[in-house]
């Protein structure tokens, strides 16, 4: 078992035996403004005294505890004896959420506005102590402009205090981020956006404020930057339902890059520099592809060793042209129905320019979802992959006597590989 999920088990059961009963009886929604506002609560039947086991864990074990839950249930900690009175305001993990908040007013706008008078207090009565990550889930009612600046400062708020990890989730609408924000970022590792609005110079700000940035991941974002830089990223993911603001052609140029997850249905950016990247997720379902673009992104990303590939649009003709170069560090494949067709044209070619291939997936949906995508020319339909060990065949809606899978496994047989190294699982 992993030592994070361990440790939140922990967790949660400290919490579930010491803390839930006294949750349960405090409703305040505003955080204390004084110290001393509490006062001595210790002879109140309903919170743990002095004896209880969980005080006696140091100071900096409960607040990695308090980390696992939001913000307001946190601060109602703050009622539990004279040892927790102040704990919540040094958190080093702050989850900021409004659904708590939803109760407490039949209006759509006005628990929102609860919640940002919480957090705004929130933050200016929490401790200057540095912060490894801030999470934050924020409605965003149409034609807001005040809630986005309300968000911006939270965010820069959190840079100040150093943050290590900012995780933005927008419901409703979508957050128009200011890029300045991120100038007191040197700290920062780890940003998450989904529903944000990137502006221009979006990344260029971001490699200015945030040296340190390692992963990036969106989601829902308009994009409105044709080049996409960075000296620092090591893992970026560009969700599906990302949107680019323009029309040309997006370049994407990062040679710290080693893990790129990448699924549009715009046009196939154009990938630059990417000397470092070693594994490669793409599921490229844009309406005007040209094989020219398929080619120069498999071309771009030559070096890697891990790549799941996936195209779901429209045929195109390859002809009889070297669309897929020689991935000679290519150690393990990942590919879907769409080069299962019968003929498995593109899955041949695939194979074929993966010398070194030692393990290999295929994802099949059954007969009726193979469609297929690429059709091209083969004057050798042979290939040879003697490092390969494994192959994995994962059907969904498949009979076993599928024909399509009855030809797949002939196929790779017939190419020297051992039917005990091919694994077949089916799920209806």
């Amino acid at each position: 078992m992993p030592d994070d999920m361990l440790l939140l088990i922990v967790c949660r059961f400290l919490l579930k035996h010491s803390v839930e009963a006294c949750l349960s009886t405090t409703c305040s929604t505003e955080c204390p403004s004084d110290p001393d506002a509490t006062g001595d609560m210790s002879g109140d039947p309903r919170v743990p005294g002095d004896m209880c086991r969980i005080n006696a864990l140091p100071d900096d074990i409960l607040l990695l505890i308090l980390s696992y839950l939001n913000a307001r249930q946190v601060v109602q900690t703050c009622v539990l004896s004279l040892q927790w009175r102040n704990l919540w305001r040094s958190v080093p993990r702050i989850n900021a959420t409004p659904d708590e908040f939803e109760d407490m007013s039949d209006e759509y706008g006005e628990y929102t506005v609860l919640f940002k008078e919480f957090l705004n207090r929130f933050l200016m009565l929490r401790n200057p102590v540095a912060l490894d990550e801030f999470e934050l889930w924020y409605d965003m009612p149409w034609d807001s402009d005040d809630y986005s600046e309300d968000a911006n400062l939270w965010i820069c708020h959190a840079l100040h205090c150093n943050a290590r990890s900012i995780m933005v989730w927008v419901r409703d609408n979508s957050l128009r981020l200011d890029p300045v924000v991120f100038l007191p970022g040197r700290f920062l590792r780890r940003l998450h956006l989904t529903s944000v609005i990137l502006p221009p110079g979006f990344f260029c700000q971001l490699g200015t404020g945030c040296k340190a940035l390692k992963y990036l991941i969106l989601h829902t974002c308009d994009i409105s930057d044709v080049e996409i830089t960075s000296k620092t990223l090591k893992v970026l993911t560009m969700g599906i339902d990302c949107h680019y603001t323009f029309e040309e052609q997006c370049s994407i140029s990062i040679p710290s890059l080693v893990h790129l997850n990448y699924f549009t249905y715009r046009r196939i950016p154009l990938l630059k520099n990417m000397k470092s990247l070693e594994r490669a997720f793409a599921v490229l379902n844009t309406y005007h592809t040209e094989v020219d673009d398929i080619r120069q992104f498999l071309k771009s990303i030559t070096g890697i060793t891990d790549l799941n590939f996936s195209y779901n649009r429209h045929m195109l003709n390859m002809g009889n042209i070297q669309w897929c170069p020689k991935f000679n560090n290519l150690t393990t494949l990942t590919l879907s129905q769409w080069c299962l067709h019968p003929d498995f044209y593109p899955l041949i070619v695939f194979l074929q320019n993966s010398p070194s291939l030692e393990n290999l997936t295929l994802k099949l949906r059954g007969v009726g979802h193979t469609h297929q995508r690429f059709i091209g020319e083969l004057e050798e339909r042979s290939f040879s992959c003697e490092h390969l060990d494994s192959v994995d065949i994962v059907c969904w809606g498949v009979q076993e006597l599928d024909p399509v899978l009855d030809n797949l496994v002939e196929l790779l047989t017939e190419n020297g590989i051992e039917p005990d190294e091919i694994h077949i699982s089916i799920s209806q």
